[in-house]
């Protein structure tokens, strides 16, 4: 029992150092992105298993928006845990991996590299490589590939403001 306590403690230790202490989980989301407002948020810490040594976090975010109504997700994963999203030069050039017409394509949002995911059973979902183990994702059945596109420009660009403070 005192060790199942002292666990608990730890990763309640390791969950303070994340949210106060460290410069690498500094990412901020802004509660408004144009007509969408904040609706849930869960953070995760990424705690491994047999040292309890933070590796990371993930942020889940529901924004919504009244007219058009609308849901956007938005996933941030951080963190040595969670590592770099690969995006290939460009789609089919990995040995049939993401072949050209599976409804991927490469892009550049925001100077970063991205992947923007298009596939008819599900929501448009667009991946971006912040570097720094840092990817953001965003998954909307209510929005184009522009207005997403757009939304993670304005995320990016609450970063570079808060990051420079």
């Amino acid at each position: 029992m005192a060790e199942r306590g002292e666990r608990l403690m730890k990763k309640f230790l390791a969950l303070l150092m994340l949210t106060v202490c460290s410069p690498v989980f500094a990412v901020e989301i802004p509660d408004v992105i144009d007509d969408w407002h904040m609706a849930d948020e869960n953070i995760v810490p990424l705690i491994t298993d047999y040292n309890n040594e933070l590796q990371g976090r993930v942020i889940y975010r529901t924004y919504k928006r009244e007219n058009p109504i609308g849901v956007l997700e938005v996933i941030i994963t951080e963190g040595s845990g969670t590592g770099r999203l690969y995006v290939p030069e460009k789609v089919n050039d990995n040995k049939g991996m993401m072949p050209n017409d599976s409804g991927f394509e490469v892009l550049s949002v925001d100077g970063h590299a991205a992947v923007l995911e298009e596939q008819s059973f599900m929501p448009l979902v667009l991946a971006v490589d912040c570097g720094d183990n840092i990817t953001l994702n965003l998954e909307s059945p209510s929005t184009g590939k522009e207005e997403l596109m757009k939304i993670a420009e304005v995320i990016l660009s609450s970063w570079r403001v808060t990051k420079s403070d």
